[in-house]
This record gives C-alpha cells, sequence and structure tokens, in this order.
C-alpha cells in the first residue's frame, strides 16, 4: 500500500466479473468519492477470485475479506460500512 493507503481493494478480472468490471469500478469510485475517501483506498485488477458463479467478486485488504455478488447497493454499504466504521458486512462475505 502507498504511506496514506489504509484500504486495497482488488477487483476480479476474470472471464465472467471482468465482464462487468466497468459497472463495479465506476460504483466503487463514485462511492469512494461521496465518501472522501479517494485518498485512502486504492482500487486494483485482480486475476480470477475462483468464484464466478458469485460474481462479481472484490477482495478488501487488509484482512482478505472476499465479497461477492457486488452491485450499487453492496457497493455503498461496503464503502460505508466496511471501510468507513471498520465493519465487515457478514452477508455479503463469501469465506
Amino acid at each position: 500500500m502507498n504511506q496514506q493507503s489504509t484500504y486495497r481493494i482488488y477487483l476480479c478480472h476474470g472471464l465472467h466479473c471482468g465482464s462487468q468490471l466497468g459497472h463495479v469500478q465506476q460504483a466503487f469510485e463514485q462511492a469512494l468519492a461521496a465518501a472522501n475517501l479517494t485518498a485512502t483506498v486504492e482500487l486494483r485488477l485482480s486475476n480470477c477470485l475462483g468464484r464466478c458463479e458469485r460474481g462479481p467478486n472484490a477482495i478488501i485488504q487488509p484482512g482478505r475479506v472476499v465479497y461477492c455478488q457486488l452491485n450499487s447497493t453492496a457497493i455503498n454499504r461496503i464503502v460505508h460500512e466496511h471501510l468507513l466504521i471498520n465493519t465487515p458486512i457478514v452477508e455479503l462475505r463469501d469465506e
């Protein structure tokens, strides 16, 4: 992580998730900007996370929290609950 980053979000770029990557990335960027977190959260692409049937997927580090079936509502919850108040969302996790 760079010196200012507190979290990294790895967006799955596998075959299934990659087809939805633009929407997921844009939703994260908008939610992070609205929460004023663009300086402290880094978005990156990952290889396939092996959860294709539950995509699109992302991993948040630190903690290696895997979130599946991402949509705008889930992404907003992740940003506001997990990233802002450090409370991972149990029902969205995939372990």
